[in-house]
């Protein structure tokens, strides 16, 4: 299966799942190794592959077995550019408990660095993309719709 990520009219267009992963009151967040930043867990849905079997892969492969997916949270409609890349992603974001112990870890040759974060230091990351605070410290019953434009 091939990633579904498409380069059209100057835009990379990408299908990505993420999640937003719970420890108590704290959250799970990576960045990639030499940069100050950090984004939610997850990765590009491939062919033929659904959003929840996507982030089950990614979550996996990224941090280990121990977790459990609740429910899909948010939709996001997302218009960036990254390092002179104009993308126009969608993602679908699940809420999800980890049940787990130790995280897969941070092997050097992961691309990704992943740590435990409290909820109320999220105010002073730099989180890509920022909007997503919000539904990480006030989650909301129903699916909600974000159209996120930076660029």
């Amino acid at each position: 299966m091939t990633d579904i990520t498409v380069d059209l009219n100057g835009y990379c267009v990408n299908l990505r799942v993420a999640a937003i992963v719970t420890r108590g009151t704290e959250v799970l967040l990576c960045r990639p190794r030499g940069h100050d930043w950090w984004f939610l867990p997850g990765g590009r849905i491939k062919t033929n592959e659904d959003s929840h079997a996507a982030l089950h892969r990614e979550l996996t492969e990224e941090i280990g077995p121990g977790f459990e997916v609740i429910r899909p949270t948010v939709i996001v409609e997302n218009f960036f550019d990254l390092d002179g890349t104009r993308f126009h992603e969608l993602c679908t974001i699940y809420e999800v408990a980890w049940n787990g112990g130790e995280l897969n870890g941070n092997p050097a040759e992961y691309e990704e660095v992943f740590a435990w974060f409290p909820r109320e230091q999220l105010a002073d990351i730099v989180l890509k993309p920022d909007f997503l605070k919000e539904p990480i410290n006030n989650p909301q019953p129903g699916l909600q719709l974000i159209v996120n434009r930076d660029n």
